[in-house]
């Protein structure tokens, strides 16, 4: 959500998005989006898997790095809204709803179950995972293509490698950090790096230090 005074373009993957719509959606990320934001921050709001499903029945993987506008999730324009309290109070409108909304939506269940599944980090399988589940390896697929935008395998790689992420950070950039998380040596832990980042983990990083308050780059994954 853009208050009034803020332009805001991006970059997702391949593609490069000159001006967005002041309520605009970023589908799921493969890899890292780059904003380049010129004026009041935007106010952003998560829509998770389980959100999404809420939400609406429009598939998160026809949308897959991506930023379209707002109506195309029945998210409405917000008008004249000029100041960022305005907008937040718009995008906190949005979503407030949505303990109630598609309440019965029939993936509810099976999409908060895959969601923690992954904060594990237990299972690196497709199959075991289905399993535990209660469900077939292709129907978890089209589960998680439907909801989170990505197949299962990627969806538990990218959340190893984000808590493997957070860590390494913590630990003062070290390789030995993320050997708990199932990473063999640094190459192994770099290669996931440039898959989701786009970039080395130092890069990465180095970004954040080099924002401006007045024009500067946000980073975000999804």
């Amino acid at each position: 959500m853009l208050p009034i005074g803020t332009s805001l373009s991006a970059e997702t993957r391949c593609r490069f998005h000159a001006q967005v719509a002041r309520a605009s959606v970023l589908g799921p990320t493969s890899r890292a989006a780059t904003l380049w934001v010129h004026g009041p921050a935007p106010i952003e709001v998560e829509l998770d898997a389980l959100a999404w499903s809420r939400r609406t029945k429009v598939r998160a993987d026809t949308l897959t790095d991506r930023i379209v506008p707002g109506s195309l999730l029945d998210i409405g324009d917000p008008g004249d809204l000029a100041d960022a309290a305005a907008c937040a109070s718009f995008a906190h409108n949005v979503v407030s709803c949505l303990d109630v909304l598609r309440r019965d939506a029939p993936d509810d269940v099976l999409v908060r179950k895959f969601t923690a599944m992954t904060q594990r980090l237990d299972i690196a399988d497709v199959a075991t995972a289905a399993g535990e589940l209660g469900v077939n390896p292709h129907t978890l697929r089209r589960l998680t293509l439907r909801h989170f935008g990505f197949p299962p395998k990627l969806l538990m790689v990218r959340a190893r490698f984000l808590a493997a992420f957070v860590v390494f950070q913590r630990s003062g950039l070290r390789f030995d950090s993320v050997l708990d998380f199932g990473y063999f040596d640094s190459s192994h832990f770099l290669r996931d790096a440039n898959r989701f980042l786009g970039t080395t983990p130092k890069r990465y990083l180095e970004r954040f230090a080099a924002l401006m308050p007045c024009e500067w780059r946000r980073q975000t994954s999804g």
